[in-house]
This record gives structure tokens, sequence and C-alpha cells, in this order.
């Protein structure tokens, strides 16, 4: 047998084998993808309690159910995080705060939140992921702000002598507290770069979404993952009806459900060859978005002329992640996927990147604050740190020690998604798994999690497609091992693209040449009197 003959036998086996494995993964992934390139069609709808996986439900307070609190006078505080705003009441009883609030899970999680006197008023104000709202804290019934601009998730509110500053992702948006009305404008400050540049993070992600090409890019993967459910079903068809045909006792085919199958085979082959290259991109890119071959390229940036698309004129467009502001210096640091930018309060000159030397992890800051002794408190999945801006100098919080070679693309053992204060001045930290922690990270129970939440304990669609795409919703099921997942299909999934390719190339473009027709799968064999055909292309 010629070598060229055998290396297309067996990638047919290759192709074969791990296409059948892969089946449920690319159906899921094709679906999941989906869905999550339009948040906004599918922000209303949530899945039900019983269909999350144990590990997401909510207890102390974990996953970012609890980020920060808000003191409004001596007995009274509220609470927020990613399932809203609570009130927690002198007795320690916690009750949701919801009324005009948004409904949907996947709009109601709050960033931050702050407690102001406007005028004659009394407000709570927060900034959450459907927008910014306010609350009169006589009422308590909540109010959209609305903002200039096209919507955005917003990160943080920082008050600033008469000034009110909201970060969006994107933009800053700005509203002088002098005026009995609170109207806001965009006030996005300029920043200092001798190259625009992005992230490769970004770059990766937004050719795998499609993003880089606008809403024309994203139904262009969204028909892509369409193709590849089509193929996964055609090449499962195309395999299991000769093999279920071979387990009866007559084994022969009818002829209409040969032409069939050989159409079906005929589609799944010209579709695939007509579409591979968009299954090698996406797989390609695929491979880097989850641990760990993220830690690759987590932290570096590329020229803009690399990007194949448009970019915004915007350097801030979807890179903010947090910020601050330092009284005593008069510097607003601005917390972005690119690092830290410092620039004036009032945003009127450029922001320069800056370096602090903490461990802030790749995800960004999710605690950012100025103490009044003049030092930064930083939270991260790293840990959380009191830095000291005049001596240059960290320590961690929870260890006592100055952070040594902290890597900021593998989280800690605790990480940290926020801090808070009780009345009594105690302080404490919330945790991503453990939830309530002291400042030593051993866990408290604080306040009992109310029957409300825990009946609630459903994701967004969108999240728990998320979850599903980047493989975490198995971890109940593998352990660790789940970090394995994307990219041991993104593998597995460019291996089958590249020995189809191969595989149809190899009948294209030569001439003529003689095929031994293989068992189970193979149309031409078992059912054509199970003999060995020769066939001539």
């Amino acid at each position: 047998m010629k070598f060229k003959n055998l290396i297309y036998i067996k990638s047919r086996w290759i192709h074969k084998v791990f296409g059948l494995i892969l089946i449920p993964f690319l159906i899921w992934m094709s679906i999941s993808g989906i869905i999550l390139n339009h948040p906004e069609v599918f922000a209303g709808f949530n899945v039900p309690s019983w269909l999350v996986p144990s590990h997401y439900h909510i207890k102390n307070w974990n996953r970012s159910s609890i980020i920060g609190a808000v003191h409004v006078n001596d007995t009274d505080m509220f609470i927020y995080g990613k399932k809203g705003v609570w009130q927690v009441d002198d007795a320690r009883k916690v009750h949701y705060v919801g009324q005009g609030f948004p409904q949907a899970d996947y709009y109601k999680k709050t960033n931050h939140m702050i407690f102001l006197t406007h005028g004659n008023d009394s407000l709570l104000i927060a900034a959450t992921d459907g927008g910014l709202f306010m609350a009169s804290l006589s009422r308590l019934n909540w109010q959209k702000i609305e903002l200039p601009g096209k919507p955005e998730k917003l990160k943080k509110i920082l008050k600033i002598d008469d000034t009110l500053l909201v970060f969006g992702e994107s933009n800053v948006f700005r509203a002088d507290l002098t005026k009995s009305a609170l109207q806001f404008s965009i006030a996005t400050p300029l920043r200092e770069e001798t190259e625009k540049s992005v992230t490769m993070v970004q770059l990766f992600f937004d050719i795998h979404d499609g993003k880089a090409w606008g809403l024309a890019g994203k139904l262009l993967m969204d028909f892509i993952g369409l193709v590849i459910i089509f193929a996964s079903v055609t090449g499962f068809y195309v395999w299991f009806s000769p093999w279920r045909n071979r387990k009866r006792a007559n084994s022969t085919f009818k002829a209409r459900t040969i032409a069939r199958l050989r159409s079906w085979n005929k589609w799944h082959i010209k579709i695939g060859a007509l579409v591979v290259v968009f299954f090698i991109l996406l797989g390609s890119t695929g491979l880097f978005m989850r641990p760990p071959f993220l830690a690759a390229i987590a932290e570096k940036d590329v020229p803009a002329a690399y990007y194949p698309g448009k970019l915004s004129q915007n350097p801030w467009e979807r890179k903010i992640q947090n910020a601050l502001y330092d009284p005593f210096r008069d510097r607003l640091i601005i917390a972005t996927s690119q690092g830290l930018w410092a620039g004036p309060g009032d945003l009127r000159q450029e922001f320069k990147k800056i370096n602090l030397n903490v461990p802030i992890f790749v995800m960004g800051p999710t605690y950012f604050e100025c103490l009044p002794n003049g030092h930064y408190r930083i939270a991260s999945f790293n840990g959380i740190f009191d830095y000291n801006p005049q001596t240059d100098q960290a320590v961690d919080l929870i260890t006592g020690q100055i952070p040594n070679n902290v890597s900021t693309v593998r989280p800690a053992d605790i990480m940290v998604t926020g801090y808070f204060q009780l009345n009594d001045g105690s302080e404490w930290i919330t945790a991503h798994e453990q939830g309530i922690c002291n400042m030593e990270g051993k866990v408290v129970n604080i306040w009992r999690v109310p029957e409300s939440m825990i009946d609630i304990n459903s994701l967004s669609l969108w999240n728990f497609m998320f979850e599903l795409h980047n493989g975490r919703i198995f971890k109940s099921v593998v352990g660790s091992l789940y970090i394995l997942i994307i990219p041991l299909g993104s593998i597995l999934f460019l291996l089958i693209s590249f020995s189809g390719l191969y595989d149809w190339a190899f009948r294209k473009f030569r001439k003529k040449r003689t095929l031994f027709v293989a068992r189970p799968n193979n149309l031409l064999s078992k059912n054509f009197n199970r003999q060995k055909k020769m066939v001539e292309v």
C-alpha cells in the first residue's frame, strides 16, 4: 500500500473516531457560543435552580453575592453584589431591596454603590450591569438614571468634591452635584499612548466570537456554529445508520436509504470543506481562551494594526475594570485590562500608564480604594493588600508578609471579591468560594443567607451558558480537571478539522486512486454484498 494511501486511511480513522467523541462537546459549545454572542436577546431568561449545579448555589454569601457594604446610620447598612442590593437592619436580618431594580439576573449584578446627600434627599446610587440606579432612603424605590451614549456595564462610582464620576467599562460619566438634578455627560479622558495597541486576549476573543467585524462578524460566527451542529449531526448519522444496520439480521440497505446516506455524506464533506478555515480559526483562538494556554497571551499587547476589524476611537473601549481617587495627591487611577493609568481628578489632562508594586490579578482589582492614611487597599483574585504609595511597598493583609513573585495569572487560594466593615469597625473580606471571611482568611458566618436568595438560586441563561462554554460547570463532576476540557476539546477540534481537510483534498486533487472501503462506517462495504470495492475518483 502506498504511503499516501496509508496516511489517508489513518486520517480518516482520526476524523471518524475523534469526531464521534467530540460530538457532544461541539454541539454544546456551538449552542452556548451563539447565545453568548447576543446577551441583549437572552438577558431576560433565567435557568431554574434545579438545573444549576450545587457548586453555584449561594453559601455564606460566596460567588460575589456580597462584594461591599454601605452604611447609612449607626445601625442600618446595605450590602450589594451579584444578587442585587440587600438591607441589613439592627437585628442583622437581611431583606432584599428590589422594587424598581432590574429583575433579570444578568442585569442586577451591582458592582459598586455609594450613599450621599443631594439637596434634601439621602440617596443610594448603584452601578450595575444594567445601568445606573438611584433610590431615596425614605422610599427605597429604585429609579434608573439615564446615561448618554450606548448602554454599558458600570464598574465604579466616585465622589470628588462636588462632582460625581461613574465609570463604565468604556466611558466615564460626570455629574455636577451642585445642581438640583443629576444630569450626566460623557467625560472620558484622553490617555497618553506612543502606539495604539490591543491586548492579545481582546484580539483572540474578538476574533473567536466575530466581534472584530461588528454585528456581521458575530452573525457569521453564529452561522459557523450552526454549521458545526449540522456537521456533528450528519457525521453521526452517516456513521450510525450502517452500524445499526449491521446489527440486524437483514443487513442490506434499501436503495433510497443508500441514496439518503450518500446525500448526507456529500453535504457533510462539501460544507465542511467550504468553512474549514473558520473551524480552524475557532479552534485555535478557543485554545488560548482558557488556562493553561491563556497564560501565554495574558498581559501582552499587540499593535492595533494587527487587529482585523475596525477599532473604536475610544482608547478605553471595553477595558475599564475599576477606579480609585487619591485626594492626598489629587490622583485618579483607572484600572484597565491594559494596566493602571493615572491622571488628575478633574480629567483635564492625559492619563499616563503607571505601575504599582502590588500584585493585581489579570481580571483586575475587585476592591480599589484610598484609605484615610493615604495608603491604598487593593484586592483581587491574588488576595488583598495594603499599598503605601510613598514607599511603593505592599503588604499581604491575610499573611502579613510582603508579596514576592506572585503570579498575576494564577489565582490565590482565597480569591478576594470584596471588602467591607461593620458598624463596630470590624473588617471583613468576601472570597469567591468561601464567602465571608475575617482578615486572616477564615470563614465566618455573619448573616444567614435568606430563604428568598436560596429560592432564587438560579443563573441567568447567559451566565449559565458562559459557565458551560468555559467548562467550569463540570467542576462538580470532574473536579479540578475541568480546566482541561476546553484546551483538550480545542486540540481535538483542530485535529478533526485538519484531518477532514486532508481527506477532502486527497480525494479532490488525485486524478485516480483506489481505496479499500473500510468496515463499520463505510457505505460501500458490507452493504454491497460485503465485497471490497475499487472506487475510482
